[in-house]
């Protein structure tokens, strides 16, 4: 490995030098990462290597601090530089929203909204519906996924707020860095077709659970750990599930033709249950609560778009029984 590219000995971090940097300048750490050569950097960003090690230097002087150790292979970014990147990402993607929003409809703001699938079914349409009702609504591009994807997303600036969860260990920043609003409470129900056996009977115990086939998300999911905890907390092995299946409106769909029980959250299972489709299992010993937030960066939570998507949830879980 050869010695690191260094800065000046006399560098420090400089406002003003920073002032002087271009958006490429913000690209080459994006792309020394992805392909871990200053040589493909300067292709992506079509110019010569010489010039692509200025801006490297210029970039480091900006900094104070050496971003990217040299190995035989290329280069890889340094601690410095990998902090430096965390930054950098949101603000590339800030740049990359402002140039489509600018594009597409500059008088009207546009906000990637990072959803779990529960928040689809209620949140999401109610809180469309308050916008536009008030003529508010602002250019949405939703991105659903896991919890841990969604704030991966929120952290690579790829999305600008979250309604997601969180759970142990899923924030990778200092707290501080985010703003967390709790938005409600969403209780894991079971739920059957409405002419299964356990339709119509109340109080059902989880070992009673144990006599039916399960469809239920795989077991890399939150909600399949959350499935198997119920059990193993009453000292019963969890059903090994006959079908795993990512989406609950698939799950309901098979639920209704069959004599399958499913898990999904509250909103999902009485939204099925009123289009008739389902029937929620009345248990003797209800599943574990889970929390929904709305989560935001604090340098994105200040931007009016995201503030008033913040408001309408908010609105609207206070109404909530």
């Amino acid at each position: 490995m050869t010695k690191p590219t260094e800065p000046d000995s006399t560098a420090v971090f400089s406002g003003a030098r920073l002032d002087r940097l271009r958006i490429r300048h913000l690209r080459l750490l994006e792309l020394i990462a992805a392909t871990g050569s200053l040589t493909a950097a300067a292709g992506a960003l079509r110019i010569s290597q010489p010039a692509t090690t200025k801006m490297l230097q210029e970039l480091e002087r900006a900094f104070g601090c050496s971003l990217v150790e040299r190995t035989t292979r290329g280069g890889v970014l340094s601690l410095s530089g990998e902090r430096a990147l965390e930054r950098l990402k949101i603000v590339l993607g800030l740049l990359d929203t402002a140039g489509e929003t600018l594009a597409a409809q500059p008088d009207t703001p546009l906000v990637r909204l990072g959803v779990l699938r529960m928040a689809g079914v209620e949140l999401v349409p109610d809180m469309v519906a308050a916008l536009r009702a008030t003529q508010q609504l602002p250019q949405l591009r939703l991105y659903e996924g896991s919890a841990s994807e969604l704030l991966d997303m929120l952290n690579d600036g790829a999305v600008d707020c979250v309604i997601g969860r969180l759970e142990a260990g899923s924030i990778k920043k200092n707290v501080d860095a985010y703003d967390i609003t709790p938005l409600t409470d969403e209780h894991y129900e079971v739920a059957c077709a409405p002419t299964h056996a356990l339709a119509g009977q109340r109080r059902v115990s989880l070992a009673a659970l144990l006599d039916y086939p399960w469809v239920i998300p795989p077991r890399i999911t939150y909600t399949h750990k959350v499935f198997e905890a119920a059990f193993l907390n009453r000292g019963m092995p969890p059903p090994i599930p006959q079908i795993e299946s990512p989406s609950f409106h698939d799950s309901f769909a098979i639920l209704a033709r069959t004599d399958f029980l499913s898990m999904a959250p509250r909103s999902a299972v009485a939204y099925y249950a009123g289009l008739g489709r389902v029937h929620r299992v009345d248990l003797a010993q209800p599943f574990p609560v889970d929390y929904v937030v709305f989560i935001s960066l604090k340098s994105v939570s200040t931007l009016p778009a995201v503030k008033l998507i913040r408001q309408a949830l908010m609105q609207r879980t206070q109404t909530l029984p």
